[in-house]
């Protein structure tokens, strides 16, 4: 009898302190971040699946991933100046980029690319497709969008010349906006 006792509480403690180690472990791994000083001179970005991508305008260049996504169905590449953004997890990948000079965007499936405060550049192209969506603040001298599918783009800050082309199903919001120029 006693030894069933003992039996008991020690395996009692061993299944509490598992168990405890096993939310520490999975706390951790939600709190990752892994920094990526190796990405220098990006100037188009291609994000996709089920991500959300920062830009801030720095001229320090680098990429925080929030999470273990390399452990993951995730991909974060750099190629000729090309930023390739992907996951098809169910959780949203978070990702914050910090770049000098950007002149392109592009994002599809669930995608979502947001500026932290105002991004300039001479001449920006953002591309939507599928159900991806933006929430741009910039200041450009030239800035051309093309929204298909679902897309959803909202607009803050100026341009001189502003080009626009959107699909029925797509929406586009400039209520804090200003062109010069606009087709």
């Amino acid at each position: 009898m006693k030894t069933s006792i003992k039996n008991l509480i020690a395996a009692s403690l061993t299944l509490v302190v598992l168990t405890s180690a096993a939310f520490t472990t999975k706390a951790n791994d939600n709190n990752a971040i892994t920094v990526l000083t190796a990405v220098k001179k990006v100037n188009k970005i291609n994000v996709s699946g089920n991500v959300e991508l920062i830009l801030v305008q720095s001229s320090e260049e680098s990429v925080k991933v929030y999470d273990n996504y390399y452990t993951k169905n995730a991909l974060v590449q750099q190629k000729d100046g090309e930023l390739r953004v992907s996951s098809y997890e169910k959780e949203t990948l978070t990702v914050v980029l910090y770049v000098s000079n950007l002149t392109a965007i592009t994002a599809s499936d669930n995608a979502i690319v947001k500026t932290s405060g105002k991004f300039s550049a001479l001449n920006l192209d953002v591309n939507l497709n599928d159900n991806a969506k933006a929430i741009l603040n910039t200041n450009t001298i030239s800035l051309n969008t093309n929204v298909k599918g679902n897309g959803d783009l909202t607009l803050t800050g100026s341009t001189l010349e502003y080009t626009a082309l959107v699909n029925s199903t797509s929406k586009v919001s400039m209520n804090d906006f200003a062109a010069e120029t606009s087709s």
